[in-house]
């Protein structure tokens, strides 16, 4: 197995995103990092661009990945083998890495070869399914959405800093991607706000750049005050509608199985499990 390593989004895009449109729902977060202007988080130092070949004469790629500290790094799924080659490259590039995420064989095999080489421990945190949904039911509730304006960018990124508070991420990274997620669909026309019936914001969400056919909602909050209305529900079954209205095949969801009055969220709009992903934590 050969590590390749890039700090370019461009020349990940050009290497490995024809891969990793293979299976553009499973990897969608490494395509938008790859290919939304947005899609590269605030963080330290340089972002890193990871993809495995196998030792056959072309050279095929057998796995990818993304990592900017202090986030966890998303990787595809890929052999053991090559997870285990992944750690071994990386661990002299970005030995303060602090976790990995991404399918469950895959992260289990380079999480242990991790915890082999640097000595810390790798504890199993977050386990997750994937999500898929090709049409939805659309739920409504008492009002109606708008489009997010300029005028929305500070009330939203505070709620989107609430959604992120159990990341593990410093207050300050946590500010910083709140606002480049929330700005960045504003001026996309990609978010929405939530008004009750008198007209007062009670929730937002938005959703990804259609990325090989694939959007990803994010950002779906609900303020404290109105979470009995179904508000989370309308929300996320609102841009999930529009993305599939407006060419997307399929958006994505994650869902963190400790959340457990989401699934029936997610499940209500129309998602259905695709695979188990996991995240582990260096420490």
């Amino acid at each position: 197995m050969k590590v390749h390593t890039t700090s370019s989004p461009g020349e990940f895009a050009a290497e490995v995103g024809d891969w990793l449109k293979l299976e553009p729902v499973r990897n969608n977060v490494l395509l938008v990092h790859a290919l939304d202007p947005n899609g590269v988080p605030p963080g330290q130092d340089d972002p890193v661009f990871s993809w495995v070949t196998d030792d056959d004469t072309a050279g095929s790629i057998v796995g990818a990945a993304f990592a900017r500290l202090p986030y966890r790094m998303p990787l595809s799924e890929m052999p053991d083998a090559a997870a285990r080659a992944l750690a071994e490259h990386l661990v002299t590039v970005l030995p303060d890495l602090e976790g990995v995420a991404g399918s469950a064989d895959s992260t289990k095999a380079f999480a242990a070869r991790w915890a082999e080489l640097t000595g810390k421990s790798a504890q199993s945190e977050r386990d997750q399914w994937l999500m898929i949904c090709t049409e939805t039911t659309r739920p409504t509730a008492a009002g109606g959405p708008r489009l997010s304006t300029e005028d929305d960018l500070d009330t939203v990124a505070e709620w989107f800093m609430s959604g992120m508070r159990d990341s593990g991420l410093p207050a300050e990274q946590i500010a910083q991607r709140a606002r480049q997620l929330a700005g960045g669909q504003i001026a996309g026309g990609r978010q929405i706000v939530w008004e009750d019936q008198d007209g007062t914001p009670v929730g937002a969400a938005g959703w990804g750049l259609n990325i090989a056919g694939v959007v990803r909602p994010a950002g779906v909050f609900v303020s404290p005050d109105h979470r009995a209305g179904g508000y989370a529900t309308v929300l996320l079954g609102e841009v999930t509608a529009r993305a599939l209205e407006n060419g997307a095949d399929a958006t994505v969801c994650t869902h963190f199985l400790k959340y457990e009055s989401m699934l029936a969220v997610v499940e209500k709009v129309g998602y259905r499990r695709l695979a188990d992903f996991t995240e582990y934590r260096f420490e």
